[in-house]
């Protein structure tokens, strides 16, 4: 459920980042014509990981351009930046979160997604079918984000569906 006050943010929530960038207003915007219902506000996802030690920030996993990284974050930055959503029933045990990490940190961007996910809203749109997921050690943040909440225990989509932003929002932000 969409949690608005990002000061009850906790380990192991889902971070959506507002829009920010050519290739999220292109691809934001092209999806926001064929699928009227996505409220077209955020693009990025990220997982809240880790609490500061030294400050009241956060450490957030998140895959960007040069791979799956654990980036710092200041409450005031989540604040202006995010949406926060309290997906998992439960904390998973630190044992889980650690396993996930050393499984995915520092993996690769996918790329190619681009173009997959171009391909998705298209197909989606006109045929009204799905695109299945290119199973492999590539990361876009919605792919992570996906896979997350998967090991976790609570999948969002099914492992072979294309991760999609306004998937992600229908499920998981309660408007489907």
């Amino acid at each position: 459920m969409l949690e608005p006050d990002v000061a009850r943010i906790k380990r192991g929530d889902l971070v959506e980042f507002k829009r920010r960038g050519p290739v999220s207003f292109i691809m934001g915007g092209l999806l926001k014509l064929l699928d009227r219902t996505w409220d077209g506000w955020g693009w990025h996802l990220a997982i809240v990981w880790e609490k500061s030690d030294l400050s009241d920030g956060w450490y957030i996993l998140e895959a960007l351009a040069g791979g799956v990284e654990a980036n710092y974050y200041s409450l005031d930055d989540l604040k202006t930046r995010c949406r926060v959503y309290h997906w998992l029933d439960a904390m998973p045990a630190v044992e889980q979160l650690d396993q996930f990490l050393n499984g995915h940190i520092k993996k690769s961007y996918d790329v190619a997604i681009y173009f997959w996910t171009t391909l998705q809203y298209l197909v989606r749109h006109f045929f009204n079918r799905r695109i299945p997921r290119l199973l492999d050690d590539r990361y876009t943040c919605w792919e992570l984000v996906f896979e997350y909440c998967e090991e976790m225990g609570k999948p969002i989509g099914t492992k072979y569906d294309c991760p999609m932003i306004d998937d992600f929002i229908r499920v998981v932000g309660g408007q489907g």
